[in-house]
């Protein structure tokens, strides 16, 4: 196992990376059909699944499975193959190159977005049965299966998607070649499902009384705290509060309250207490797992503790290359940390099959 620092910018400086302005991928949408139904890990069963999926890059290329956070989409690539949801990292000429390499990704299953989710007002009359990422591992198998992929060149996921990907090297090895896994472990840290716990009982009392978006922008504003660090709050709202009618307002609470309000206009609140549970129900072997991996960690991540992957690393029986990042960004900054990124992406693409 090879581990290898490397120091992100300093607190307070901007990530600058050009996106190229290359002819664009060619995209494909999509919608497969799981006709036969679904039966889910944790005893549930789905019927006439839907997956929504996009596919970007030259045809015959070879495959990547590309996964983010519980609130990404398929549009990793934009619809007319520019810029999606991870930027500075996927495109023509960028670390996962669409000119190289068709980019697949879908939405997820118990999501807001195009694959078989809960119906919104769907929390006591109908619930959404629970989904693991084991499930979302499967839903690709079929989806792979749809589109005659055998094999994927490599998997790509951060946090969530992460998860998925360690899920799917672990029941499906034979049909990957790398595993690329950013801030994302075999199982969900006790301290961090603390922290789910709490914003998934804020947002089912939201729903019982009728007020399930408002709880949810309460939720997401309370998430934010977990997803970056300590470090990057003090560098940006620091300054007394001001008094107004209802208590003091402090330089925080606009930031907290506008990521919420953006997060109810993408995401029901149905769906984001099945994802939020999904990722506590991570559970997997690393021992199982011999794909050859590349797993970076964020120092300042307080929802997977660099501890936690470095645990990860050395439990996994393949080959391993663990990459520990500085970022301020914390748990975001595979959001944020472009250049620190690339070089590790491209070096894990280049790397030799199993």
């Amino acid at each position: 196992m090879t581990t290898i620092l490397q120091a992100a910018p300093a607190a307070g400086s901007t990530v600058s990376v050009e996106i190229p302005a290359s002819a664009p991928a060619p995209v494909r949408d999509g919608i497969a059909t799981v006709d036969e139904g679904l039966s889910l890990q944790h005893g549930g069963r789905l019927e006439d699944v839907e997956i929504a999926w996009r596919l970007a890059g030259p045809v015959d290329a070879p495959v990547v499975a590309v996964l983010g956070g519980i609130s990404a989409t398929r549009a990793v690539v934009g619809e007319l193959g520019g810029p999606g949801w991870w930027p500075g990292l996927v495109g023509p000429e960028l670390a996962l190159d669409t000119d190289r390499f068709r980019v697949l990704s879908f939405d997820w299953l118990g999501g807001s977005g195009g694959t078989t989710g809960p119906a919104t007002g769907s929390f006591d009359i109908d619930p959404f049965p629970a989904v693991g990422p084991s499930d979302q591992a499967a839903i690709l198998v079929q989806l792979l299966d749809t589109l005659g992929i055998q094999r994927l060149h490599a998997f790509v996921g951060a946090s969530y998607g992460g998860m998925v990907a360690l899920a799917f090297a672990a029941a499906w090895p034979e049909r990957l070649d790398r595993l690329v896994v950013v801030s994302a472990a075999d199982r969900a840290h006790p301290l961090a499902t603390a922290w789910r716990s709490v914003q998934r009982d804020i947002v089912r009392l939201g729903l019982r009384n009728g007020a399930g978006r408002d709880a949810l922008a309460l939720a997401r504003g309370l998430a934010m705290t977990t997803y970056r660090s300590p470090q990057e709050f003090e560098s940006r709202f620091t300054g007394a509060g001001l008094a107004s009618s209802s208590g003091f307002r402090f330089p925080v609470d606009s930031y907290l309250a506008s990521r919420g309000a953006d997060f109810v206009d993408r995401v029901v609140p149905e769906a984001y207490l099945a994802l939020s549970e999904s990722i506590d129900l991570q559970h997997v072997d690393p021992a199982g797992i011999d794909t050859p991996a590349t797993l970076v960690a964020v120092v300042q991540d307080q929802l997977v503790p660099v501890t936690q992957m470095r645990r990860l690393a050395r439990r996994l029986s393949g080959p391993v290359r663990l990459v520990e990042l500085d970022s301020i960004f914390g748990h975001d900054a595979f959001l944020k940390e472009y250049e620190a990124l690339t070089p590790i992406f491209v070096a894990a693409l280049e790397g030799a099959d199993r």
